[in-house]
């Protein structure tokens, strides 16, 4: 279901050792944090699928190392995880990796096309939450996620 990333790089901020968040939890949910913030399955909106075994792999986190990163980072909101189909949503990951200021109608139209995909073709979790989550922030989206299939 995922597809391979093109880009090059990752946006992680310096301060993000101070947002309330990180500062809330403890190292290995750091590692993992920043695992999710630059892993290979990488996608600009923050939803993107992400098997555990696969994050135990690249961490070196034993399964109940990760239960416990996972549980804290899941505590402080900044993620969700869907066991089911092993997707995870970085919950913030959109406003460093699409932008933190006013989009471009290019960077708009990535961010829907993006989001459509992930609904409709790839069925993923925690879309309509995303829309949600940032529509304040990002006019641009529809009002739910049936919205897409019209983008």
């Amino acid at each position: 279901m995922s597809r391979k990333s093109s880009r090059k790089f990752a946006k992680v901020y310096p301060n993000v050792w101070k947002s309330e968040k990180m500062r809330n939890v403890g190292a290995s949910a750091k590692l993992l944090a920043m695992y999710f913030l630059t892993s290979p399955s990488y996608c600009m909106v923050g939803i993107y699928e992400q098997p555990k075994e696969l994050i135990r792999k690249h961490t070196g986190l034993s399964h109940e190392g990760l239960d416990q990163a996972f549980s804290e980072l899941i505590r402080v909101g900044f993620v969700r995880y869907d066991d089911a189909t092993e997707v995870v949503w970085v919950v913030d990951m959109a406003v460093s990796q699409v932008s933190d200021g006013r989009l471009s109608e290019s960077q708009e139209k990535g961010v829907l096309n993006e989001l459509a995909r992930l609904s409709i073709e790839c069925q993923f979790p925690f879309v309509e939450e995303f829309i949600q989550h940032y529509k304040t922030r990002y006019p641009f989206l529809p009002c739910d996620a049936e919205e897409l299939c019209f983008v």
